[in-house]
């Protein structure tokens, strides 16, 4: 009976650290797997991040409304990654770090609203916002500067549209700049010149208004202009800290599931000793106790019997003087020497109590048949707590079978992951090569617009000159006019004289006729030379019509150069940010590229670790068969020993 009760206990203690073990080893590696689910969102958070970054650059290269949804579109996905990371069990105590790059994200989306709304102020190109405010309004008074030229306006008009013009290209190049102040310091000494002409030139009244007019509504949204600049700097500045703090938040978070998922790993695999090292224990336990147990009750048993067979036989050759043990105890074998000493005590009654001889007989032999019930019930109990322990056995076996192929699938499914990063940052670097050919080619097409610059100033230079040739033409033909002016004078007056002496040489009679004859042909002359000079008149006009209209197509040339030459300054300067702009994106695409390169280093690590976890479900596969063979040898143990009862 105590066999059978310390057997039972035995593999209840068996199965209850079985069950604890196997309790430990799930929830450590539940924690492992949210650990791991932690960091694989994390990084899916820091790639949106990045990919916010980039969209933010490119918001800033070229304003738009598309970037600005774009930029929110990507605001949404990094939020909704966030949410993916706070609903996983693991980031539960992370929330200070979440809430920090919760705070960031509106952080900057606040800021990039704002921007945008200081943006559409400005204008997204030279047709909107201030920027085409600013065009309208100086064209407005460089138009009727021009109408007044057109129509014969004094010099005055023609320094008015060269001061208009200055104060174009100065707001022209302030723009373009982004608003450096040493050019809006430009700006006003340009403007404070066209005040002061403004007040002495001598043109119309109406005039003078209309154009002051138009240039002081000119000057209004150039302040405004140059404010708004001021506040979208201010804005882009914000949003850049902004964006400097995220990234440190988010890799905090990282370094926290990272640790988190060490921890786990590590408390794994030692409740995974611990469970070895106290199962071994117990089993070991177990085993002496009942090998312990089974050599006591062997003694117990058979060094009575073999000294109560002794005095059997003795009683049974006749001899009655024989030393009997004291009996006083209940079990069988003190039953079985009081019944000896019965026999002893009445052996010379033996044949008048036969009868009660024999019904002795049959209590022994229903003593006999009550212990082989009690081997028989200990028999069955030990193997059913055999059984329990097989049972146990196989499904600590299936239980690391399920463990192998949990670990096979994620080092499938890490080894894939890791692929796609590999191919991810295999197209990053791809993007990284046209990035560098894009920003050659923006530094080539600076070097044109620069060459476009000079090419334009000679240009200019060249005008200049033509233009001063045709106002010495235009002079000579003047001269021109004024000497065939004199000649047709002096015709009319030779002309005259003739007639003259025409009419005295008809007076004179015969004597007159030569010299009549001499008037006509000088009369003939002089008309000759009047229509002559008529001829070259009217050439003289021509050249001088052509030649005003030379000066004024010239003039009008050279302003049309000196505006290329303004734009192509500007289209420079533009082009030299789009190469700087060009240059920070190339710099974020090898960023984004070593990050794709560090999470395929990390998937490799993942799939070490399964390889880990399969070396640890065959360790348990391992421990299972251990078992089993410890509870065939306890059954072998078990059998013998009562084998061994059963024949004494």
């Amino acid at each position: 009976m105590i066999l059978s009760l310390i057997s039972t206990l035995g593999l209840i203690a068996v199965g209850s650290v079985f069950w604890w073990s196997q309790s430990r080893v799930d929830s450590a590696f539940l924690a492992s797997g949210e650990n791991t689910a932690l960091s694989r969102a994390t990084l899916d958070l820091l790639v949106a991040a990045d990919d916010l970054r980039l969209l933010e650059k490119g918001y800033l290269v070229a304003p738009s409304d598309a970037a600005h949804a774009a930029l929110l579109a990507g605001h949404q996905e990094t939020v909704a990654r966030l949410a993916q990371v706070r609903q996983i069990p693991a980031a539960a105590g992370l929330s200070a770090q979440t809430a920090d790059i919760a705070d960031t994200l509106d952080g900057i989306v606040g800021a990039f609203n704002q921007l945008h709304d200081v943006q559409e102020t400005i204008g997204f190109d030279a047709a909107s916002g201030l920027r085409a405010q600013l065009a309208d309004l100086s064209g407005k008074a460089k138009t009727r500067i021009d109408d007044e030229l057109k129509f014969g306006g004094n010099s005055d008009f023609e320094k008015l549209a060269r001061t208009v013009m200055d104060v174009q290209l100065s707001e022209s190049r302030f723009t373009q700049s982004g608003g450096k102040p040493d050019l809006r310091e430009a700006f006003e000494k340009s403007y404070a010149v066209f005040q002061k002409l403004i007040g002495r030139v001598y043109i119309p009244n109406e005039v003078k208004a209309e154009i002051e007019g138009h240039m002081t509504a000119y000057k209004a949204a150039f302040d405004a202009y140059a404010a708004a600049l001021q506040d979208r700097q201010t804005k882009i500045t914000l949003a850049e800290d902004l964006f400097g703090l995220l990234p440190p938040h988010i890799e905090a978070l990282l370094t926290a599931a990272q640790t988190g998922d060490a921890a786990a790993r590590s408390e794994l695999e030692e409740i995974r000793t611990l469970s070895s090292k106290v199962m071994y224990g117990v089993i070991g336990a177990l085993v002496v106790v009942l090998s312990g147990l089974a050599i006591m009750i062997g003694r117990s048993i058979a060094a009575p019997l073999a000294s109560l067979q002794t005095s059997m036989e003795v009683l049974a050759s006749g001899k009655t003087d024989i030393q009997l043990p004291a009996g006083t105890g209940r079990d069988e074998i003190s039953a079985m020497v009081r019944t000896v000493r019965v026999f002893r005590d009445n052996a010379a009654e033996r044949y008048r109590l036969a009868a009660e001889q024999a019904r002795e007989n049959e209590g022994r032999d229903a003593r006999v048949a009550r212990l082989e019930a009690i081997i028989s019930n200990f028999e069955a109990a030990v193997q059913r707590s055999l059984d329990s322990l097989d049972h146990a056995s196989r499904d600590l076996d299936k239980a690391s079978s399920a463990v192998e192929t949990a670990s096979d699938e994620v080092a499938a499914l890490a080894d894939q992951a890791g692929n796609s990063v590999r191919v991810a940052a295999q197209n990053v670097t791809s993007a990284a090569g046209a990035t560098e050919e894009l920003a050659a080619s923006i530094r080539d097409i600076a070097s044109q617009a620069g060459r476009s610059t000079q090419v334009a100033k000679r240009a200019v230079a060249g005008a200049d000159s033509t233009f001063s040739t045709m106002q010495d033409l235009s002079s000579a033909a003047d001269r021109i006019g004024a000497v065939m002016s004199l000649i047709r004078d002096i015709a009319n007056q030779t002309n005259l004289l003739a007639l003259n002496a025409t009419i005295e040489a008809a007076r004179a009679g015969e004597a007159g006729k030569g010299f009549a004859v001499v008037a006509a042909e000088v009369k003939q002359l002089a008309d000759q030379t009047a229509k002559a000079t008529e001829d070259i008149a009217k050439q003289v006009e021509a050249i001088q019509s052509a030649s005003a209209g030379a000066v004024t197509a010239i003039s009008e040339v050279r302003d049309i150069i000196a505006d290329m030459d303004g734009l192509a300054s500007a289209v420079a300067q533009a082009v030299e940010q789009q190469d700087r702009a060009v240059s920070g994106i190339s710099r974020n695409v090898a960023d984004a590229s070593n990050r794709s390169e560090e999470g395929a280093d990390r998937m490799t690590a993942v799939v070490s670790a399964t390889d880990h976890a399969r070396a640890s479900g065959d360790e348990v596969d391992r421990l299972s068969k251990v078992l089993s063979e410890q509870a065939a040898l306890l059954r072998r143990e078990v059998r013998q020993f009562l084998d061994g009862v059963r024949a004494a």
